[in-house]
């Protein structure tokens, strides 16, 4: 069985950590001692994460959470900027957010794509 604190001293990113498999990630990273950094859009799940992250006795000093749309670039530079800021590196990054289109958008226009693209790809 691997040791229960295996990232004791690594910082972990996951984009996209609010929900689903994203979620399930950063959590079990905590739990095995990562300091972490949440993210996603909705404030409320975010919230939930940290609370979660908080039951399972994860130090809050070891939880850093950012809301905010990768389509936007200044989201993708606090991410890294503040992760530096407070736990001085990054060691993991899972690039995890994606979208499946822009809503109210034709899936089949270049605003559709470049959507896809900026949030899949490029952040």
């Amino acid at each position: 069985m691997a040791s229960v604190n295996r990232f004791e001293g690594k910082v972990v990113v996951v984009t996209g950590s609010s929900a689903g498999i994203g979620r399930a990630s950063i959590l079990r990273f905590a739990k095995e001692g990562a300091s972490v950094v949440v993210h996603g859009q909705s404030k409320e799940k975010l919230e939930s994460v940290k609370k979660d992250l908080l039951g399972l006795k994860v130090d809050e000093s070891r939880i850093l959470v950012i809301a905010g749309s990768l389509e936007d670039e200044a989201t993708q530079n606090r991410l890294i900027d503040e992760t530096v800021k407070r736990f001085g590196r990054l060691d993991i990054l899972i690039n995890n957010a994606a979208i499946p289109g822009k809503a109210g958008c034709d899936p089949n226009s270049m605003e559709g794509f470049d959507a896809v693209m900026i949030v899949n790809v490029r952040a």
